[in-house]
């Protein structure tokens, strides 16, 4: 059975303990950092996996012309956004804007909490 680096990094602890470099709490403190690192590793995974195909979404938005560029821009930074259309004047009164845009969501999902 082929080990994997959690498994080697716990027996090296275990070994830094039975030579005495290391107490009895502090190695159940690093494995136990170890074993969660580990099962946040295959959360992500999964979840990639799980995800599936990732499927573009389509976004319309209206209000004032500095808020749909400040919401654009705040889209971008999370999204591949791809086939945003010009300003052009929406129905309401005071200048506001309608832009349609399309959001891609990036692969793999990372960061944050899901």
């Amino acid at each position: 059975m082929a080990r994997t680096r959690t498994g080697r990094a716990i027996g090296d602890i275990a070994r830094a303990v039975a030579r005495g470099e290391l107490t009895a709490a502090q190695a159940a403190a690093l494995t136990a950092r170890l074993r969660d690192q580990q099962q946040q590793a295959m959360y992500r995974t999964a979840l990639d996996a799980a995800a599936g195909p990732a499927r573009p979404v389509q976004v319309r938005l209206i209000g004032p012309r500095a808020d749909v560029a400040a919401v654009l821009t705040a889209l971008d930074a999370v999204t591949t956004l791809t086939d945003v259309t010009d300003p052009t004047p929406a129905r309401r009164t005071g200048g506001a804007v309608l832009v349609y845009a399309t959001a891609l969501r990036r692969r793999p999902i990372t960061g944050g909490a899901r």
